[in-house]
């Protein structure tokens, strides 16, 4: 008889760097936003399809050539863009320097000054401010038309550009809540700054900000001082996956080092022995910062949801939780 193989079933999985989850393709090369990465993919991009981001940079004429990291006389250009009219130069900043001065060092006939500073003043002789914001927009209208290869890369660079604050998210991930009403994870969350819950493929955890532990009930009751609701908000740092003991471990280990596994060692003795720790079960690791007292009295989950079961509500913003907070008071 012969032996039945079947198709082994694929399925997208989590993709880390240096223990943190990396949610775009542009992030895999490095989670720290880097100039570099920015204008490699960009100038890629310009490449693929040039028309619109030569009328975005002011620049004029039938594109022939792009280089990244062109080498002149007086320094090295980010982008350097050929059209059958000239050259055109662009020079990227991802903090609140002026690349003017630098810029017009490059000879080239038009300059594009792509920045977070956008002064009155838009053109300065040849060259021309373009805001990080602008080239959002476009990338949002390239992700939605074009060539599959540009819809991917426009889609990817503009969820680079959002994961690190670069522009504005018109659907931003402010806050991750969660339930906590039990003790092991509440001292992990007050003293560990740490908050562990299961892997949740699709989930866009990733992309918030702050972490808000609503206190249940039972663990209200427990333990004085803490009451029924959301009132800390702690600074998610970075994200973790580990499944097994050993893998928890060495994430803690490079991210927070020997020392704070040493000073918190009996709460993690306690949460080996509350937790199962096998291969089948991912978990996601928060690691946080200290915990801000933010909402007195708390926000109650009947504010954010119908009813008082289980918080079903996982993604807030801070406006929601002012709101639900400001309708109790």
């Amino acid at each position: 008889m012969a032996a039945n193989f079947t198709k082994p079933h694929l399925e997208e999985i989590e993709l880390m760097r240096g223990g943190d989850v990396v949610s775009t393709l542009t992030g895999a090369f490095g989670q720290s936003l880097k100039e570099t990465r920015l204008t490699a993919l960009l100038g890629y991009l310009i490449a693929l399809d040039p028309k619109p981001f030569i009328s975005l940079l002011g620049f004029v004429g039938t594109p022939q050539r792009v280089c990244l990291e062109e080498r002149h006389d007086q320094g090295r250009s980010d982008i350097l863009v050929e059209t059958s009219y000239g050259k055109g130069i662009i020079e990227a900043k991802v903090d609140a320097t002026d690349p003017l001065e630098q810029s017009l060092r490059y000879p080239a006939r038009w300059i594009a000054l792509l920045t977070h500073r956008v002064p009155q003043k838009v053109t300065v002789g040849r060259a021309r401010y373009v805001s990080w914001q602008q080239l959002a927009e476009l990338l949002e209208k390239l992700g939605r038309g074009g060539s599959a290869r540009v819809r991917y890369l426009s889609k990817d660079l503009l969820n680079y550009m959002r994961v690190h604050h670069m522009t504005k998210n018109r659907e931003s991930v402010e806050i991750y809540a969660r339930e906590i009403n039990e003790p092991v994870t509440l001292e992990l969350f007050l003293k560990a700054q740490l908050y562990g819950c299961n892997y949740d493929k699709g989930s866009r955890l990733a992309e918030a900000l702050y972490f808000a532990p609503h206190f249940g009930a039972q663990i209200a009751n427990d333990h004085p001082g803490v009451n029924i609701g959301i009132s800390y908000i702690a600074r998610i740092e970075s994200v973790g996956i580990a499944a097994t003991w050993k893998e928890f471990q060495s994430l803690m280990r490079e991210k927070r080092g020997g020392t704070w596994l040493n000073r918190h060692k009996e709460i993690l003795r306690k949460l080996r022995r509350e937790w199962t720790w096998d291969k089948k079960e991912q978990r996601y690791f928060l690691l946080l910062g200290k915990p801000r007292l933010a909402f007195n009295p708390p926000v109650r989950k009947e504010g954010l949801q119908k009813g008082k079961g289980w918080l079903s509500k996982r993604f807030l913003s801070f406006d929601q939780l002012y709101n639900a907070w400001g309708q109790r008071i």
